[in-house]
């Protein structure tokens, strides 16, 4: 029996769909016979949405509806080359796994009129969208596309509402930017008069306030009714895709209105990302000496991750392959490594960015293991560690035995004995590692600053000081996870205050109530007043 899964259905839509697949199938090829025709129906429609785990499974279960009956997949070799050359213009990796979940998701969009895109994050779900429109747009089509994220804004921004005082209809628009949103983009794309595809994409997690009111659209009905009584129909080149992560909050109903492409994480991994970012570099030196770095770092490091190590919070593991290239991206300068630098002065800065990628976010919190139960506690000092060793319990460190780990297995290059491997940086000039104590910045406190004002620095905080400077430097994203009470805002307000004036900074508080047009009106009311201060000095005279 296959695992219990959110996004599975096998009701009566599910049965239409195959027969209307088996359908096509039939008139397609007349003379083969109805029992290879089912066994192909079933098995290739009901493929894209089985995870990993259920396939041996399924296939088992086919095999005994049809036994000793092996159908090849039906192939179109000229769509499968289009969409290779289309995966090569993006500088994609035209991986096979890819190119197929791109054929199943251009067979299920000839069946269904609404589709589920499900995956975990970083798993190319917006390429493939992104593969299948350029394929179309080689195929001398004009495909039209319109996104947005259905979480961002209100159900009344989305569908249009009746304003409560004056009774008069207000269509779906956001903000000041007067952005159309579903029932505007539903309309307009229904007035296109020719026959390319046209895709609506819901890109944000299911929520029940809006999904049940596209049942009409995704049903046989294919008509969205609004508020107003405004009926608006679906055309039939026009298409509903939704891309999200999970479908735990939506019901069975809509589960079964809609097509289902599940994308596995095993479907691509991190090579694919891996060999575009490599192919990026200029040099092919140094694509030949990263190359072989990922093959003897990332699979040893990302093994002991699934088994041994607990991060503070769930990270994917192509995002932390994505943070160890955005390490790389800003360590790997002309000024740090030359391009035709020896591989061992490659093979250091990798280690050290490989150590704060896949171990920067490990838990250091002190854990007490309890025949396999967990708990935290709040006692630090030596009599502490003592008194719980004595009762069969042991506090962990999950950084610490990272790098018993890395010095155990990584020897090729060679960290301080003293210490972990995350008590050092390494010197740019010397290239050699440091303690992060030799960059700590001495406190000069003024008298009349305030106490709650003053950060005084340790070896944590320069550490946290340089990583967040590296990734601002080159535009990188950075999310600071802790928990409340350890000097967060402080420490960023300091970071913050040090920027050049070319940065604009704004706090935003984001909490439940936080509506989307507050946030774009925070953004706007501070992006005006940066421009009203390039135009006009202080004094109110206009600069030349």
């Amino acid at each position: 029996v296959n695992s219990p899964q959110d996004h599975y259905d096998w009701g009566l839509r599910a049965v239409k769909s195959v027969l209307v697949v088996a359908g096509s199938l039939k008139r397609g090829d007349k003379n083969r016979p109805e029992d290879q025709v089912l066994m192909r129906a079933l098995r290739d429609f009901n493929l894209p949405k089985i995870v990993t785990e259920d396939i041996p499974i399924f296939m088992g279960l086919i095999s005994d509806l049809f036994p000793a009956l092996d159908v090849p997949r039906k192939r179109d070799l000229q769509f499968e080359q289009m969409v290779k050359q289309s995966t090569l213009e993006l500088h994609l990796q035209p991986e096979e796994s890819f190119i197929l979940k791109v054929v199943q998701l251009e067979e299920l969009l000839a069946v269904r009129h609404s589709v589920f895109i499900v995956g975990n994050a970083a798993t190319g779900k917006s390429q493939i969208l992104r593969t299948l429109n350029r394929t179309y747009m080689n195929m001398k089509q004009k495909p039209v596309w319109n996104d947005l994220n259905p979480k961002a804004v209100t159900t009344d921004e989305l569908f249009g509402f009746i304003h409560h005082a004056t009774r008069e209809w207000k269509d779906g628009k956001f903000g000041f930017l007067l952005c159309c949103l579903f029932s505007s983009l539903l309309r307009e794309q229904a007035n296109i008069t020719h026959k390319w595809p046209k895709w609506i994409v819901l890109d944000g997690d299911i929520d029940p306030m809006w999904i049940e009111s596209l049942n009409t659209v995704m049903d046989d009905n294919k008509v969205l009714t609004l508020a107003s009584n405004e009926r608006v129909p679906l055309t039939p080149s026009m298409r509903l895709l939704f891309e999200i992560h999970h479908l735990r909050t939506a019901t069975p109903a809509t589960v079964s209105r809609a097509g289902i492409l599940y994308v596995n994480p095993q479907d691509l991994g991190w090579n694919p990302y891996v060999a575009s970012w490599i192919e990026a570099r200029s040099h092919q030196s140094e694509k030949a000496n990263l190359t072989i770095l990922f093959d003897k770092y990332v699979p040893p490091c990302l093994d002991q991750l699934r088994t041994n190590f607990k991060t503070i919070t769930p990270i994917p593991e192509n995002s932390m392959v994505q943070t160890l290239c955005s390490l790389l991206d800003c360590l790997l300068t002309p000024e740090n490594v030359p391009l035709d630098g020896p591989r061992d002065l490659y093979e250091i800065y990798f280690a050290f960015a490989c150590v704060w990628a896949f171990g920067g976010a490990l838990f250091q919190d002190q854990e007490i293991k309890i025949n396999e139960r967990s708990m935290y506690v709040g006692i630090r000092g030596l009599n502490g560690v003592k008194l719980f060793e004595e009762a069969g319990m042991r506090l962990s460190n999950y950084q610490i035995e990272f790098s018993r780990w890395w010095l155990k297995e990584m020897k090729a290059v060679k960290f301080p004995s003293q210490g972990t491997v995350f008590d050092y940086y390494l010197d740019p000039k010397m290239k050699k590692f440091c303690p992060w104590s030799d960059k700590i910045i001495n406190l000069d406190m003024d008298s009349d600053t305030p106490l709650q004002a003053v950060l005084v620095h340790t070896s944590e905080t320069t550490c946290l000081r340089y990583f967040i400077d590296l990734f601002l430097e080159k535009g990188k994203p950075l999310m600071l996870v802790g928990n409340a009470g350890v000097g967060k805002t402080v420490f960023i307000g300091e970071c913050l205050a040090g920027l050049r004036e070319d940065f604009l900074v704004s706090k935003v508080p984001f909490n439940y109530y936080t509506t989307s047009a507050a946030l774009q009106s925070k953004f706007l009311t501070e992006i005006i007043a940066c421009i009203l201060n390039e135009l006009v000095d202080y004094s109110g005279i206009i600069k030349n």
